[in-house]
């Protein structure tokens, strides 16, 4: 069973959320969105819904597709092609394609040769081309009108279009054979496809467990205390704080603190998802670590973005402790980003019978993260400074991908390793450098890299890495 972590829940939305590139026609969402993808899905035999991981974008001829420009951000003139589009007939969308260079495609569901030659001499030398579609716009708004109607109700499906694929997605939280079935029988000749959990990914029904492997659950309570926090509690005065901290109204329980403490977990929800159960307390001796899992029992398509607290209290015993300092967190990844706070850190040794702290060697975690650098396959704003972390393995001669772009830069003939010998004292044992990359947008955009006082600089290609092994 794979644990679901709530307590990075609103920050994944939020994060997801400022990373989408402006100006770009993906989804269109109606009543929720997808959920993470399944394995291959079968309706009954007469129908067979695709994964909508597995359908393709839509895209042109390759031979219409040039080497330049190529586009890092926005700076396509995307809306210039709309208002162009949208007084020919046949337009139906429009959207930047990143896989191409971050090219403007334009859908047309007729005469799209006609129209590329007009945009050709409309735009030249902009990155724009023109497909021809088998559907409309008003053909997937009216599908998933009827999917809505069909669907929602009974099974809390929700749906989404995808102009980049010609398909409306359909979510349906778990991928449950009898609902696939539904979808099938109503829907299967259709362009759509499905997203979802796979049944074996989710957590077991069941109740909440009043104790586990050396833990004992004290307090329950949603709508108390704070999310995104957690606490201890050694003897009884640090546990009538903490009892007025986590927000519990009910009176508390009593504790033997000769050979138990008390952690506070205070779990996040959103509002549409607010079913949750503590699973387990785990400790990670090795890390230092001890932590909540706690997972969604009801997984939906899409989760609020509210961050509503849960407390919950736990009697640990002291044997199962880490010998020496440790930390207390919601899960075993570090704190979402802005709340660092989530995290207490427990100066001393709490494992041995009895053992107190003192009132400034238990705190949250109040250091401000160090700004984590992107790594190949992310994306930054370009004209803005930002951390970039390379691997130096096959030499610098090849950057990565950032904005869906590679990166090259001239080597000396022949080396298939070089680093610049300013470069080489800020290798790491991993064979990764920290770099500050500036990208600069343009018919072909540079980024500059600099490490030690050193830049190299590098220009965006359509052509792949070759690699060094």
């Amino acid at each position: 069973m794979r644990p679901v972590n709530l307590a990075v829940l609103v920050a994944t939305v939020l994060v997801v959320a400022a990373c989408q590139p402006a100006g770009e026609v993906e989804r269109s969402p109606a009543a929720g969105g997808p959920e993470a993808s399944s394995p291959a899905i079968a309706g009954p035999e007469q129908h067979s819904i695709p994964r909508c991981d597995e359908v393709p974008p839509i895209s042109a001829d390759p031979e219409l597709y040039r080497d330049t420009p190529i586009y890092v951000g926005n700076e396509m003139p995307a809306d210039q092609v709309r208002a162009w589009a949208a007084r020919h007939p046949g337009f139906e969308e429009i959207w930047i394609d990143r896989d191409r260079m971050g090219w403007i495609t334009v859908a047309f569901s007729a005469d799209a040769d006609v129209r590329q030659a007009e945009l050709a001499e409309a735009f030249p030398g902009v990155g724009v081309v023109a497909v021809e579609v088998d559907w409309s716009m008003a053909e997937l708004e009216a599908l998933q009108r009827r999917i809505g109607e069909a669907l929602g109700a009974n099974l809390q499906a929700g749906s989404w279009i995808s102009v980049q694929q010609g398909v409306v997605g359909i979510g349906l939280g778990v991928l449950e054979p009898e609902r696939i079935e539904a979808v099938a029988e109503l829907f299967g000749d259709a362009p759509i496809c499905i997203d979802g959990l796979d049944p074996a990914d989710v957590p077991a029904a069941g109740p909440q467990a009043p104790d586990g492997d050396g833990w004992r659950l004290i307090a329950n309570q949603p709508g108390a205390g704070e999310p995104y926090r957690t606490g201890v509690a050694f003897d009884e005065d640090s546990y009538a704080r903490l009892w007025m901290e986590s927000g519990v109204t009910d009176p508390p329980p009593p504790v033997d603190f000769e050979s138990e403490i008390v952690i506070w977990f205070g779990a996040v929800y959103g509002s549409s998802c607010p079913d949750l159960r503590l699973d387990d307390v785990v400790v990670d001796r090795e890390r230092a670590i001890v932590h909540a899992e706690i997972v969604h029992t009801e997984p939906a398509m899409a989760c609020t973005a509210d961050a509503n607290p849960r407390a919950y209290l736990v009697a640990l015993e002291r044997v199962r402790l880490p010998v020496g300092p440790f930390w207390i967190q919601l899960g075993a990844a570090d704190p979402p980003a802005g709340v660092p706070e989530e995290r207490t850190i427990v100066e001393v040794d709490l494992s041995a019978p009895g053992a107190v702290a003192e009132f400034d060697q238990v705190h949250p975690d109040q250091r401000v993260p160090e700004p984590r650098a992107n790594v190949s396959g992310g994306v930054i704003e370009p004209g803005f400074e930002a951390l970039y972390r390379m691997s130096v393995h096959c030499g610098i001669e090849w950057l990565g991908e950032l904005n869906s772009v590679t990166w090259h830069t001239e080597v000396p003939a022949g080396s298939t390793d070089h680093v610049p010998l300013e470069w080489e004292p800020m290798v790491g044992s991993d064979e990764h450098i920290e770099l500050v990359v500036l990208m600069e947008a343009g018919p072909i955009p540079t980024l500059t890299a600099t490490a030690n006082g050193h830049s190299v600089t590098y220009r965006a290609t359509a052509d792949d890495p070759p690699g060094c092994d």
